[in-house]
């Protein structure tokens, strides 16, 4: 075997080899690095399940002239509704519900300050909401409206309007503890019922003031004397919140949503691209190398044919022959296997050094499926050489 090393190896340059070797080591390295930052992420997302719930998105028309004017409505007709349901990003739609009849919250007492305001009350169906109280319920008897009301409101209040004119903070839990009075008011002077009301909970999805989605109805069948109009808001619910469909049929609509809550899907949109880009990028990469380590023990076979054609004319079979460019070719994969997998071991253990300073949860050790794509890359750019090198030598013995 030495002997054959030596007299086919003779006068070739490994230029074009060590070129081959870096431009796989490279494909690899990216590939593997990429299968890895993409299993890490699946892993944080995993442990947060808050990043893989469906995106809730609240959607509006946008008011304009006519809207002051009086000369349009703003509100979504059967049609606009039913065209949302339709659409394939939306998997559950729901329109807000309105009060029907005037609404107004006192408070009367010592241990509070008396205030009064009026009110607007909106609902929709409980699986829509993302605060769950055993408090969420409409009992006609006990007649306590349960109410929720937005995060934002409560941090206007906190630290906005309460620092610029020196009243005191509130936190949650004590703004639940107080107890309030709501009016609702019907058709005709004196016909209004007094309940006691408390808060629940504080929605970070829905900016409006919610109240039982079956209390809601009952009030405005009971007090109700307003024109119905069509829902000005729309929830639907999105499992997949990076399509980008989404945006693309809000702006084709001319409906409008609060544009920051969409962030998260854009940059799941940008992640998935730069992801699927550095795949691609290391196919072609690897395609490449592969094609040039082909090309470069075609040209080594070839330099040698008449080298090749005389041993065989010694007695050596083409398989012997073929052996040295078969031996070169293992160590060269072997070198590439396992260079490839130490730099990908050594990227994960900075990323894992990152992401504990972001106090995320990401295993410095390479997942079990790096291992197999390497080998089994490694086993198919073999098999693909060793079977060339075969049909190249046995060619020449001819």
């Amino acid at each position: 075997m030495r002997l054959l090393y030596q007299i086919l190896w003779k006068d070739h340059s490994r230029a074009h080899l060590l070129g081959a070797f870096l431009g796989t080591l490279a494909g690899f390295v990216l590939l593997l690095a990429g299968i890895q930052f993409y299993m890490d992420i699946k892993v944080v997302l995993s442990e947060n399940r808050d990043l893989l719930d469906p995106e809730y998105i609240v959607i509006n028309k946008k008011v304009n002239i006519g809207n002051t004017l009086g000369l349009t409505v703003g509100g979504f007709t059967k049609e606009e509704f039913a065209e949302i349901e339709a659409q394939p990003f939306a998997d559950q739609v729901a329109a807000f519900n309105s009060n029907e009849f005037p609404v107004q919250a006192y408070t009367e007492g010592e241990q509070v300050p008396n205030f009064i305001t009026d009110l607007f009350f909106e609902a929709i169906p409980d699986e829509f909401i993302d605060v769950k109280s055993d408090d969420w319920q409409w009992d006609p008897e006990k007649g306590t409206i349960p109410v929720i009301i937005p995060q934002d409101y409560l941090n206007l209040y906190n630290f906005g309007f309460a620092p610029s004119q020196g009243l005191p903070q509130i936190p949650k839990g004590v703004l639940s503890m107080i107890n309030f009075k709501l009016r609702l008011q019907g058709q005709g002077r004196g016909n209004y019922d007094d309940y006691n009301g408390r808060i629940v909970g504080f929605s970070n999805r829905v900016s409006s003031i919610l109240v039982p989605l079956d209390f809601l109805e009952w009030a405005n069948e009971k007090y109700g004397y307003f024109n119905k109009n069509d829902p000005s808001q729309i929830i639907l619910v999105s499992k997949d919140p990076t399509d980008p469909n989404i945006i693309r049929f809000l702006e084709e609509k001319g409906y409008d949503t609060i544009r920051e809550k969409l962030k998260s899907s854009r940059m799941n949109i940008i992640l998935k691209f730069v992801i699927s880009f550095l795949v691609i990028v290391a196919a072609i990469i690897i395609g490449l190398a592969f094609l040039v380590f082909l090309l470069s023990l075609q040209l080594m076979i070839s330099r040698s044919s008449e080298k090749i054609r005389r041993l065989n004319k010694l007695g050596f079979h083409y398989r012997e022959i073929s052996r040295p460019y078969i031996l070169l070719l293992f160590l060269l994969m072997a070198g590439i296997t396992g260079l490839s997998l130490l730099l990908t071991s050594l990227l994960a253990g900075q990323l894992h050094e990152t992401a504990e300073a972001w106090s995320l949860n990401i295993s410095p050790s390479l997942h079990g499926i790096i291992y197999g794509t390497a080998l089994g890359l490694i086993l198919l750019i073999s098999v693909a050489n060793v079977a060339a090198i075969f049909i190249s030598t046995k060619k020449l013995c001819k």
